[in-house]
């Protein structure tokens, strides 16, 4: 008996110590080391040359060649970049060790322009499936794979989407063969890898990644705004997730295991294949999701009801003609979908159907639908026009509570306060405005000069059309004295939003975290009925307060005014820090998490730095400073976070290498 449990409870511990490095465990480490450096002058054309590789032109198995640009491969320096400096080396990674090339950028610069950019060859030890990663700053990436089918056994292999012109700084490149499971994550299942990635002062972040066989949405791409994960609880508090396959418009249910070590995909019900846009959930579990379909002028969109389990309950079409939702297309704007007390309600932008002018115009709509038969209840008309952005949520009263971000009917950010019986809007912050740089507008009008905002040799003049908004939507959520708003906006140094001659898309000012606290019956402030103009008794706290106004396109001033704004952060440099994809989470202690990038800006052009968070109570006092939580956390423009206990859980997809991404920040 002694014996038995004497083994008994050392099985036990063993199990228990493996559970919790299972858990604890950080990233596999990865590291290059040089061997040899080459200058590669890059003078091997891409056409011509029997697929041969000048010899000065290679390094080890890689070399650079020429690509073709309209007429002529270009290398003699006008229309091409030359010397690139490479090391020849190995990136190990525990016993295993990768054939690996540091590249870095380009000295020569082109004399006019880039025409002809050079890509990678690489001459393949075996003709079999290579996988060709990067290496930087410690993250590995899966880049591309080359098949068998594409390698020459003879001479290097063409990899052309492996351009290295536009190269900032350097970067590496290892080959592998893709039948060899590289990652800086611990294997936890059999599609399933996971580590802890960060320990911050907010509490420990870790990253979990599923395999799926499908298209995932990638979630770096930045271009892209519409949301695409749609997280919730089920019954028994664990996660799930409702995401598509871009390919074949497959819908999915994935339930997470607790931990996060598996998942379970179910397919759930599409009759038309067509593109989902928005889903939420009821307090019994069963799912609610959002459907478009059709093309421009003639689009079908659609309210699913399903269990718990994934199977399908309920379907109802909705009117998309002018005398419907006057939907003529949806393109890539932001769609919502919101429970609370029986009722469901939809936020949504898009273009509408032709107007008495002749032009199709855009514009964001709230509506609420009954939840057991899915019978539309209540269409609350435009919110925002144009309406660039929305985030949706429900108020302890269980009315919806909604932002969405308008360049003119209004412009600015405007806070909506709905149900079935009726809506009320207010602006709660407001933001400066492009003029004409031309006295005559494109109607053939012609408007006196702005003297007051011409300034440094730019003239401009008293009318716009300036659809720009300098601003981001993070979220709302309720405080027990009020609502608070957060966003990111364009503040000049002084902290002012309304400077009309620092707007533009050449704007001087980074974006920066802001945020108001709003009285929860705003339609009783004074600021009612006044469009952009905001007053001092809608606001719960004192902040930056200014007035201005900008000339419409018609010429006609439109007054404008903030109040009680709170700037969270500081970035007074674009080209080295601007914030952009805000996220927000109400945590059960009642703080406020948020959580946004870092990106470095010139034009139009967004370079990544890094992913931050910080907590703040509903007052804007910072509880836990600006964190950086590593370069394995990337958001997208809109998809929403879910909070569970003490986990901030944010989602993300990875295109490449057919992975589902949980973040998880343990909040201290």
């Amino acid at each position: 008996m002694k014996y038995y449990l004497k083994h008994s409870l050392l099985l036990l511990l063993l199990v228990a110590i493996s559970q919790v490095s299972l858990a604890q465990t950080g990233l596999n480490k990865f590291t290059f080391s040089k061997s040899k450096t080459k200058v590669l002058p890059g003078k091997t054309p891409e056409r011509g040359n029997d697929g041969k590789v000048k010899p000065e032109d290679m390094i080890g198995r890689l070399g650079l060649i020429s690509l073709f640009y309209q007429n002529h491969c270009y290398t003699d320096g006008r229309y091409n970049h030359n010397n690139f400096k490479v090391e020849q080396g190995k990136v190990k990674a525990g016993k295993n060790s990768f054939d690996a090339y540091k590249i870095y950028e380009p000295t020569k610069k082109a004399q006019k322009f880039l025409a002809s950019q050079h890509c990678l060859v690489y001459k393949f030890p075996k003709m079999q499936n290579y996988t060709v990663y990067t290496l930087k700053s410690g993250k590995i990436e899966k880049v591309v794979v080359v098949k068998a089918s594409q390698m020459n056994a003879s001479k290097p292999t063409k990899i052309k989407t492996l351009t290295v012109s536009r190269l900032k700084g350097n970067i590496v490149y290892f080959f592998a063969p893709s039948n060899q499971r590289i990652s800086r994550f611990q294997q936890l299942s059999a599609n399933t890898e996971g580590s802890k990635i960060k320990s911050t002062p907010l509490g420990d972040v870790y990253k979990y990644r599923f395999k799926v066989n499908a298209k995932v949405h990638n979630t770096q791409r930045a271009s892209t705004k519409t949301r695409k994960f749609f997280l919730m609880k089920n019954t028994g508090g664990k996660v799930n997730m409702l995401w598509q396959d871009q390919k074949n418009k497959a819908i999915y249910l994935s339930q997470f295991v607790t931990g996060f070590k598996s998942q379970k995909n179910i397919r759930l019900y599409n009759r038309n294949n067509e593109d989902l846009l928005a889903a939420t959930r009821d307090p019994q579990g069963n799912i609610y999701y959002f459907t478009y379909g059709g093309e421009r002028g003639r689009t079908s969109v659609a309210i699913y009801k399903a269990s718990a389990a994934g199977r399908h309950l309920k379907l109802k079409n909705y009117d998309t003609s002018k005398k419907g939702l006057n939907i003529y297309s949806f393109r890539n704007y932001m769609a919502a979908l919101k429970y609370a007390q029986g009722k469901l309600a939809l936020m949504i932008a898009r273009t509408m159907h032709k107007s008495g002018d002749g032009l199709n115009h855009q514009g964001g709509i709230a509506v609420v639908f009954d939840a057991n038969s899915l019978t539309q209840l209540k269409y609350l008309g435009q919110t925002s026009g144009h309406s660039f952005d929305n985030y949706l949520t429900i108020n302890q009263a269980g009315q919806f509570l909604g932002i969405d971000l308008g360049d003119n009917y209004p412009r600015g950010v405007n806070l909506h306060r709905f149900d079935e019986k009726g809506r009320r809007s207010q602006v709660v912050y407001t933001f400066k405005t492009h003029h004409g740089t031309r006295a005559t507008s494109p109607a053939g009008r012609k408007y006196d000069f702005y003297a007051e905002i011409s300034r440094d040799g730019k003239k401009f003049y008293k009318w716009s059309n300036d659809n720009a908004t300098y601003s981001e939507l993070g979220g709302v959520l309720e405080a027990n004295d009020g609502y608070v708003v957060l966003f990111t906006g364009e503040p000049s140094p002084s902290g002012k939003a309304l400077d009309n001659g620092r707007a533009g898309y050449k704007s001087p000012d980074p974006r920066n975290i802001g945020l108001v606290k709003v009285r929860k019956d705003f339609e009783n402030s004074s600021s009612r009925s006044r469009r952009n103009f905001i007053s001092d008794d809608l606001m719960r706290l004192r902040g930056m307060s200014e007035t201005g106004g900008f000339y419409n396109f018609g010429g006609r001033f439109s007054k404008q005014r903030n109040a009680g704004v709170v700037w969270l952060t500081k970035y007074r440099d674009k080209s080295q820090a601007s914030a952009r994809h805000l996220k927000v989470a109400q945590l059960n202690n009642g703080n406020i998490l948020l959580v946004w990038e870092k990106v470095s800006k010139k034009g139009y052009r967004e370079d990544y730095q890094g992913t931050y968070a910080m907590q703040i109570n509903t007052n804007g006092r910072v509880i836990t400073q600006p964190t950086a939580l590593g370069n394995y956390v990337r958001l997208s423009r809109r998809d929403d976070l879910l909070v569970v206990g003490n986990q901030v859980i944010i989602p993300a997809g990875n295109e490449p290498e057919s992975k589902l991404e949980l973040v998880v920040i343990k909040v201290k």
